[in-house]
């Protein structure tokens, strides 16, 4: 193909390795005859489906036999059949509904979906509604009163349902079973919400849950703690793909990484191939949308993400679909599997948070059974020159283990408010953490005791009115100087992004912030012409172990692992240019505080001594220890899939690291890297290992949210502490956070 001959012959990009996976070719087990009630193996073979797959059909058992299943399985490989072939059989068996409520993570998706399943309900009679925001007053009714069989839903509508609709509290206690498709996007804090969500949907009925995903590294122990089912039944199918795909590492010799993404969409309009640009941010959408205008391809090209209408992306993903343009860029908002057409070619801007995101991207291309083509675009970060370093380990690579906190205090007090507007929540129905967030909700006036019952208040309503289960309820409202909101940002990034004189993007357009009150929760900011200017927070940071739930030792390390109040001050910001990130120049502000309790690990590290001379190697030790926290939580993005906005973290010259999550009340990463700190710390002691700068770079050690601007960092000194810990290094002379301030 022309396209993969000029991505190879242009001399101005590295191409540093080509892989190519053949299709998989999977023999059918069965007639569908053979397996499946006789009403349904006729709708399939309708369809063009004649014969199961083997995982299909252990499903199809599993299922029928009452036991939650996992179904891990490949694109097009056949999960939707798999679980909807004996819901649909229930169906027909069934006096009336619902029968099944099937949960897609967004309601995009649930709606691209909802055509899919009714090509084979539709010819058995099986009624399937979609029941969302948008589902309007007179479909509503009807669901309420006369109910389909299946209800495709998603899990934010649930939630409001739950607690506002007495008749959808009704229809549920006659759900026999629940299906969480594409359920890999369950993990962090949006997992800690489904958990919640899921125990609230028990105190009305017991289903048989239904998983599915292409894409999770630990099934069996994931969804049994979601589910809390010690019954999950893991069906494994083929994990390949039906087109034939080769995938190419890249990286541009003289252009950026926007550059290069253009010039590569650019070579797709001229080839007449359908191409998928994905970027992990809105302002590089923009900017690659921006150039490709520039070079005369504006007509053919076309931006998918949030922030733009639902008919805006409609009207995208239409308009792809008839072939009248050829390339999208797009946020992950296409990253789960909405169908938008034949796809040829998929161009990532930047490496995915994790390899499960990568996977699911290039499950995009080909899914026609025509050759695919994925340029992956290396960059000047630790993790792209790791991947230089040791192409093969790209896609070597496992999907990686999924983790939730089970205890993040603020989302498991917004559940339990929303638990008691479901119903009145009994005592007994408690864990001991959940008892201790009710004596505080009673306390507030959030709760009222009622004979053995909690009850919600007036008060508690309003309070409740912040759940959303895409996040944390600390939040800052961006506003205009005019009045005008433009949308929100978690806190604790918002003290980041949005201090006093901070640059911020939002839809497409760059602000500077004029004022951030935390008391408010109230950011306010004005348009500015500063396209190639960006902002870096420099802060100090104070943590303090509240509490320890677990400690031991990894590697030799001694560790202690809990719950954290962290105590940011963003005391100044670095200029620079957002195209060579160029430092212009470093500004103080008056100083910004904030303090919020999360989950971390204490790293008490073994003490390496650099040379004898105390104030040299107390400098030596803090370059070292400080450049060791960076490149571990750099390496906690290969080695458990982190996104480059989990973790945060601080060092100390002695040897005391502390990572911890970023997310109010913790998210599970923090833990997650602990469990795998062996691969982790090996990833580390790669990346400096690898670098050929003479002591730090971006390369290797330095990191775009570092509070002081990346100073005080010695990658050769890092290497010496990992080979130390991985080597079985010393016991720490250390057990406790020290009081003097440390480096973020």
């Amino acid at each position: 193909m022309s396209f993969l001959r000029k991505v190879l012959e242009d001399p101005g990009r590295e191409v540093v390795y080509v892989k190519t996976d053949e299709a998989e070719r999977v023999e059918p087990c069965c007639d569908v005859g053979e397996v499946l009630r006789a009403e349904v193996a006729q709708a399939f073979k309708s369809l063009g489906i004649s014969s199961l797959y083997r995982h299909q059909y252990d499903a199809v058992v599993s299922i029928r036999a009452g036991r939650d299943t996992v179904i891990v399985a490949g694109t097009g490989m056949g999960k939707t059949e798999a679980f909807l072939a004996p819901i649909l059989e229930a169906s027909l068996e069934s006096l009336g509904g619902p029968v099944a409520l099937v949960l897609y993570p967004t309601k995009a998706l649930a709606r691209d979906q909802l055509s899919r399943l009714r090509r084979f309900a539709d010819r058995l009679g099986v009624r399937v509604m979609v029941y969302d925001g948008d589902t309007p007053q007179r479909e509503r009714r009807i669901l309420y009163d006369s109910p389909p069989h299946i209800i495709v839903s998603n899990p934010d509508m649930v939630s409001q349902a739950l607690m506002h609709v007495a008749k959808f509290r009704e229809l549920v206690k006659r759900v026999r079973y629940l299906v969480l498709d594409d359920f890999h996007v369950y993990g962090g804090v949006f997992g800690s919400h489904m958990y919640y969500l899921l125990r609230r949907l028990r105190r009305f009925s017991r289903p048989v849950y239904i998983a599915t995903s292409a894409t999770v590294g630990n099934p069996a122990e994931f969804t049994q703690a979601l589910f809390e089912s010690d019954r999950v039944n893991v069906v494994v199918g083929p994990l390949g793909r039906r087109g034939r795909l080769v995938q190419v590492l890249a990286r541009p010799r003289f252009r950026s990484k926007w550059a290069e993404a253009a010039r590569l969409a650019a070579i797709c309009v001229e080839e007449g191939v359908k191409c998928l640009v994905f970027t992990d941010s809105h302002r590089y959408s923009e900017v690659i949308y921006r150039a490709l205008k520039m070079g005369g391809y504006g007509e053919r090209v076309a931006v998918h993400r949030a922030g733009l209408d639902a008919e805006e992306r409609r009207r995208v993903e239409d308009a792809f679909k008839r072939g009248e343009i050829d390339v999208v860029i797009s946020t992950p908002t296409l990253e789960l599997g909405v169908d938008i057409g034949d796809v040829d070619v998929a161009v990532l801007a930047s490496i995915p948070p994790s390899y499960n995101r990568y996977l699911q991207r290039v499950g995009r291309v080909g899914r026609r059974g025509q050759t695919g083509y994925v340029v992956q675009i290396l960059g000047n970060d630790p993790i792209s020159q790791y991947y230089r370093n040791y192409p093969h380990e790209f896609f070597a690579r496992a999907p990686e283990p999924l983790g939730f906190e089970k205890e993040n205090e603020d989302v498991a007090a917004l559940h339990l408010l929303a638990a008691a507007s479901d119903m009145p929540l009994r005592l007994s129905e408690l864990s001991n953490f959940e008892k201790e967030l009710a004596e505080s909700l009673l306390a507030k006036g959030y709760l009222a005791k009622v004979g053995n019952y909690l009850r919600i208040t007036p008060a508690g309503r309003e309070a409740l009115s912040s759940l959303s289960l895409r996040g944390s309820p600390h939040v800052v409202k961006i506003k205009t100087v005019d009045g005008r909101t433009l949308g929100e940002r978690e806190l604790p990034l918002a003290l980041y992004e949005l201090h006093p004189e901070a640059i911020y993007m939002h839809g497409g357009r760059t602000y500077v912030s004029k004022s951030l009150d935390l008391t408010k929760r109230v950011a306010i900011v004005e348009p500015v012409d500063a396209e190639d200017l960006v902002t870096q927070a420099l802060e100090d940071m104070d943590p303090e172990l509240v509490e320890v739930v677990e400690e031991g030792s990894v590697e030799g390390v001694r560790y202690q692992y809990g719950r954290l109040k962290i105590r940011i001050t963003v005391h100044g910001y670095a200029l620079k240019r957002f195209t060579t990130e160029e430092t212009l120049g470093e500004y103080p502000i008056e100083p910004l505080s904030y303090e919020f309790e999360t989950k971390g690990v204490v790293l008490y590290m073994p003490l390496v001594r650099f040379t004898s001379e105390e104030a040299l190697d107390w400098e030596a030790r803090a370059k070292g220890y400080h450049a060791t926290e960076h490149v571990l939580i750099s390496a906690a993005e290969i080695a458990i899939g982190s996104a480059k906005t989990d973790l945060g973290g601080i060092s100390y010259p002695d040897g005391v690291i502390v990572i911890y999550d970023s997310h109010v009340g913790g998210n599970g990463t923090s833990r997650l890297l602990l469990k795998n700190f062996r691969r982790v710390a090996e990833v580390a002691y790669k990346i400096v290992k690898g670098c050929d700068c003479v002591d730090g770079c971006p390369k290797c050690v330095f990191s775009p949210y570092c509070g002081n601007n990346n100073k005080m960092l010695s990658r050769r000194n890092a290497a010496r502490i990992l080979e130390h810990v991985l080597k079985g290094g010393g016991a720490s002379p250390v057990l406790e956070i020290p009081k003097v301030r440390g480096i973020v």
